[in-house]
């Protein structure tokens, strides 16, 4: 998110600066019809133009800070921080997503268990409005939906992970037995 939004502010001042640096040569184009009279104004257009890198710099050192400070997050969450834990066994899961693929639902388990979150999938057969056979990425186990939809918004929200406190005995069942969102 953090990567977006320096992205983002990068490409808004870039073309901040383009649009400045295109209004400036066209300054320049008439200050030179000037300057080809008096050489004394030749060194103000110069001046004008050193600030502008200046300008440039101070931008780009933020966006730099901000990748610098996005590699350090990402070693962060191998350690969620949560008043509530998973446990080997209970009756609650998480479902953080649903795959066409095997291979697709096992990367999404990857990446949650780089970042220290047991997660398991559950192959399906038509869930809900889909046809065919689907995957659900589930993390688990829960003794309470409390605890459940805790665990969801202490360590799986700000991970950018959005999903719903289901029984895990619906784990083969097609339509999803929903108990509630997180």
């Amino acid at each position: 998110m953090k990567l977006q939004s320096a992205s983002i502010l990068g490409a808004i001042t870039l073309s901040i600066v383009l649009l400045s640096a295109c209004g400036s040569k066209e300054e320049k184009t008439e200050p030179k019809a000037a300057e080809v009279k008096p050489a004394t104004e030749q060194p103000a257009p110069v001046q004008e133009a050193a600030p502008e890198p200046a300008q440039e710099e101070p931008a780009l050192v933020p966006i730099q800070s901000l990748s610098e400070e996005k590699a350090a997050p990402a070693e962060a969450p191998a350690a969620p921080v949560s008043a509530v834990e998973q446990e080997s066994s209970g009756p609650f899961v998480i479902q953080v997503s649903i795959q066409a693929s095997r291979r697709a639902a096992n990367n999404v388990v990857s990446k949650l268990s780089d970042q220290g979150i047991k997660a398991y999938v559950a192959e399906v057969e038509n869930p809900g409005e889909l046809e065919g056979t689907f995957y659900r990425v589930r993390v688990g186990y829960f003794s309470t939906i409390a605890n459940a939809q805790q665990f969801g918004k202490e360590v799986l929200a700000p991970q950018g992970y959005a999903g719903w406190v289901d029984n895990r005995k619906n784990d083969r069942i097609g339509q999803p037995g929903a108990s509630e969102d997180m």
